[in-house]
């Protein structure tokens, strides 16, 4: 009578568990219940077959649905989707595994519901790295720095000097960048993604104004700045990364004002002064355009918020019509947009 008990149960377990499935990624856990947090009871790896419960396994299309009403018409039975699958472990201990690490063996149309490997490109259990490993690995290099070049072009800032007169027409020119940087790895950042260092940076615009009294105004505007310079790498891949940066200059300005009329009268002055110019900017970086070389190219914007400032001269105007009895250039907080290429020496 046992025997026969036995062997009862062993044919009801044998039907419940009678579907086998593949494990599809390199290493699927055994839960000891449908949690992902819960215990890890065993590991499975990719390839290996286990017997399953039927719970929440779609109904097969050429299977007979016995289950009718009184006109004997077929009502449908919708099984509860499932996350888990019950299962069991090497030592015959009831587990879970995650339904999406693993393809049911149907044996019929069912099967096209799933891809033979979605997990083709990415397989988040998979915790192999790829060889060859990157120099220091596993610990990280403290002495790392980039070295950095680029230009950059932009809208040029409007006048800032009162001429006294209406300015009929305006011929605003660029404003060209040449901005250099050299940084290096922060001592508390174990990921390799804070850089700070400093910046020396040069700017150059030229315009032309037309002003009434047959008068024309060249303005030529020069500025070196520098100053603290910290960035950091919001993305990265092995070859592209997304770098966000700050920085804060301190820039000498020299700034030419030449006037003429067409009865050939004609002055320049120079100002010049200081400013303190905050900026934040964006880099997408195209990491090693050369195998092997360190060398990114890069590209991205930054915009400028130019502090309100004054420019002096020591030499006084001789033709006082042109200067509005004027000797100083003020301008006003504003901010410049500039976009920029360039490249840069990982060390």
């Amino acid at each position: 009578m046992d025997a026969l008990k036995l062997l009862l149960c062993f044919l009801i377990s044998f039907n419940i568990f009678a579907l086998e499935a593949q494990v599809i990624v390199l290493e699927a856990p055994l839960l000891s219940e449908p949690a992902l947090k819960s215990k890890v009871l065993q590991r499975v790896r990719k390839g290996k077959n286990l017997y399953i419960h039927n719970q929440g396994i779609v109904r097969s299309p050429w299977e007979m649905n016995y289950n009718v009403n009184s006109n004997g018409i077929a009502i449908d039975e919708p099984r509860e989707e499932v996350e888990f699958l019950k299962t069991f472990t090497r030592s015959g201990k009831v587990a879970w595994i995650p339904k999406k690490y693993v393809k049911v063996i149907y044996n019929d149309a069912r099967e096209s519901e799933l891809k033979m490997n979605p997990y083709a490109k990415y397989d988040p259990t998979d915790y192999r790295i790829e060889e060859p490993l990157e120099e220091g690995y596993p610990l990280v290099v403290q002495d790392k720095a980039r070295a950095a070049i680029s230009f950059g072009i932009g809208p040029a800032s409007k006048s800032g000097f009162n001429y006294g007169s209406n300015v009929l027409e305006e011929n605003i020119g660029n404003r060209y960048s040449f901005v250099t940087t050299y940084t290096k790895k922060v001592d508390f950042d174990s990921f390799d993604r804070f850089y700070f260092g400093g910046l020396l940076q040069i700017h150059g615009q030229r315009s032309l104004y037309f002003i009434t009294n047959d008068r024309t105004s060249q303005e030529t505007h020069g500025e070196i700045g520098i100053g603290p310079y910290i960035s950091y790498d919001v993305y990265r891949t092995e070859d592209r990364s997304l770098t966000t940066y700050g920085a804060f200059t301190y820039n000498l300005h020299r700034y030419t004002v030449e006037q003429a009329t067409r009865d050939e009268n004609f002055e320049e002055r120079l100002f010049s002064g200081y400013s303190l110019t905050p900026k934040l900017g964006l880099s997408y970086n195209i990491r090693d355009i050369i195998p092997e070389s360190k060398v990114d190219f890069v590209f991205g914007a930054e915009t400028n918020f130019n502090l309100p400032y004054s420019l002096k001269t020591k030499t006084p105007g001789e033709i006082e019509e042109f200067w509005n009895n004027s000797d100083q250039v003020d301008f006003g907080f504003s901010a410049t947009f500039s976009l920029y290429l360039g490249i840069v020496a990982n060390y």
